[in-house]
């Protein structure tokens, strides 16, 4: 949403009779004089105090889509701080909110000043806490402006000045330019940009005005922060991590991937319960990423860095001697680290199950699109619906717990890389013949079906 900034001049009504050069009536009332008191009589109305506007009386007058409107100049308030606008003096602009005269059910347009409409509709930079640079142009011979910014891809508020995706050394306008050029590049992904520090969890900018917003410090050593909103479910050590193991379990159980009971055609829940669940630091987990370099895991701009399933294989044989861990970043929060660990059982039923052969190992896309489908899934139907009290978000700015698990599904949903391609060829199959007969189908064939499109 953009709105424009127009520039609006006072308007004053045509001159009376006797300013236009015509004798003013003299003598008794006649009907001419009675029609000269008519012409003197207002045909203005305020929009704001709905009182008449005498002619000869400088007011303002707005020409708008919706139609013109008048004011006097005292009238003529912003409605957010309900002060005096000067249209000579004070850049301001329309915008319609919902009217409290129709309980919201109608949008009216009110003025508002630029900072103000910046402050109510939430136009500020979440790093600096300014409003957003504003850039002036000509569209159809009238002067525009339009807010400058960049934009996380899911949370609408979270914007952020050009400026500050610039490394400190570079300010000039060019390279601001060039910025803006790829504003919609921004990813999902945690990385840094300019000296603009990101969520390991969420993504979101690190705002440096306001120290008790600042981001907490995790893994020193790789640089990573998470956000006050991630870190209210943050998971840091492997005990934490068992019950959400065992969600995962339980959700592989009612998909029909796993038995309680022991059996030789598939996989029981017993072996996956015994795999050793650790949440180790950003380098331990480069550390094993580049010893197990051989196989998947390597090409995903959102799970590869942060899960990783350890097998052994009979070098003689196609057996596999079994999953010996699965390892997942630490330090975040629990709906994201449950996905991980659902992407990473995927990986490990897998390579238990008897029908998938390790010599000849399934395409990367494919293997990694089913365990994206099963983490999706998870996120989706696995978890226990989040209740939150509409209280206490209306006094934080930051994501509720809903929303970052909104936002978890929308990563795996719009990845670009071979792991998204993955998945929405897996999601496709799954819609036209669920879980069960799509992962016989891989084990047989070791590509997903193709359906029309």
């Amino acid at each position: 949403m953009s709105s424009l900034f127009r520039r609006l001049n006072a308007a004053r009504a045509s001159p009376n009779a006797s300013e236009s050069g015509t004798p003013p009536p003299t003598g008794p009332p006649t009907s001419t004089a009675s029609s000269s008191s008519r012409s003197h009589r207002p045909t203005f109305t305020c929009h704001t105090c709905q009182n008449p506007i005498p002619r000869n009386l400088p007011h303002i007058h707005v020409s708008r889509r919706s139609g013109e409107k008048r004011y006097h100049q005292h009238c003529f308030l912003c409605v957010h701080c309900h002060m005096v606008i000067d249209p000579k003096s004070q850049p301001f602009c329309f915008d319609a909110i919902p009217d409290n005269r129709t309980n919201g059910a109608v949008n009216e347009e009110h003025p508002f000043h630029r900072q103000c409409f910046a402050d109510y509709f939430g136009w500020v930079c979440v790093v600096c806490d300014k409003t957003l640079p504003v850039k002036k142009t000509q569209e159809n011979g009238s002067s525009q402006s339009k807010f400058e910014f960049l934009k996380h891809p899911f949370f609408e508020k979270e914007r952020m000045c050009p400026h500050h995706a610039l490394p400190q050394n570079s300010r000039g306008a060019d390279d601001e330019e060039s910025v803006l050029t790829v504003a919609g590049s921004i990813d999902t992904t945690e990385g840094g940009i300019g000296c603009i520090r990101r969520c390991s969890g969420c993504h979101r900018f690190e705002p440096i005005s306001c120290p008790n917003k600042r981001f907490i410090d995790v893994d020193s050593g790789a640089g990573r922060c998470v956000c006050l909103a991630c870190c209210r479910t943050v998971v840091t050590t492997s005990q934490e991590a068992e019950p959400l193991w065992e969600k995962v379990l339980d959700f592989f159980e009612y998909l029909g991937l796993v038995s309680s009971t022991e059996t030789v055609s598939g996989v029981s829940r017993r072996s996956m319960s015994s795999i050793p669940i650790l949440i180790v630091g950003y380098e331990a987990l480069n550390d094993n990423l580049k010893a197990h370099s051989i196989g998947v895991h390597y090409g995903s701009s959102q799970i590869m860095t942060r899960g990783l399933c350890l097998s052994e294989h009979n070098a003689d044989s196609e057996e596999s001697l079994g999953v010996t861990a699965v390892l997942c970043l630490s330090s975040l929060p629990a709906d994201l680290t449950s996905s991980i660990l659902a992407h990473e059982a995927t990986h490990a039923w897998i390579k238990l199950h008897p029908n998938f052969r390790y010599r000849k190992s399934l395409p990367l896309k494919v293997e990694e699109g089913l365990a994206q489908l099963i983490a999706f899934l998870f996120l989706n139907d696995g978890l226990e619906p989040v209740f939150e009290d509409p209280a206490s978000l209306r006094n934080d700015s930051s994501p509720s717990d809903s929303q970052l698990r909104q936002y978890f599904k929308y990563c795996i949903e719009t990845d670009e890389t071979l792991y998204g391609e993955g998945f929405r060829l897996a999601a496709k199959a799954y819609a036209e013949m669920g879980i069960q007969e799509l992962l016989y189908y891989v084990a047989l064939n070791h590509d997903f079906p193709r359906f029309g499109t």
